[in-house]
C-alpha cells in the first residue's frame, strides 16, 4: 500500500517533488501549520499555487514560496486564493 502523503507533497516527477516538500517543510518552519496548509492548498501542490521559476532550486524555491504561502493564507479570509478578488 502506498505511504499516505501530507498535503501538498505530490508531484508530476522527482523536481517536482522535492519542491513542494522544500516548500511546505518551510512554510511550516514559518508557522503555518499542517491543518492551516491543507485549507490553503485544498488538494493542490504548494507547486500550483506558487510555481517554481524556471532553473529556481528547490531551497530558493522554498523561501519564496513559505513567504507567498504565507501571504496568501494572511489574505484569505475564507477565499479561494487560486481566484481572483
Amino acid at each position: 500500500m502506498p505511504e499516505a502523503k501530507a498535503p501538498g507533497r505530490g508531484g508530476d516527477g522527482p523536481g517536482a517533488d522535492l519542491h513542494a516538500v522544500r516548500a511546505l517543510d518551510a512554510a511550516t518552519a514559518a508557522g503555518l501549520t499542517p491543518g492551516e496548509l491543507q485549507d490553503l492548498l485544498k488538494g493542490r501542490l504548494a507547486t500550483d499555487l506558487v510555481p517554481p521559476w524556471p532553473g529556481e532550486d528547490p531551497d530558493t524555491y522554498a523561501d519564496r514560496a513559505a513567504g507567498e504561502l504565507m501571504v496568501l493564507y494572511l489574505g484569505a479570509d475564507g477565499h479561494d486564493p487560486s481566484r481572483p478578488r
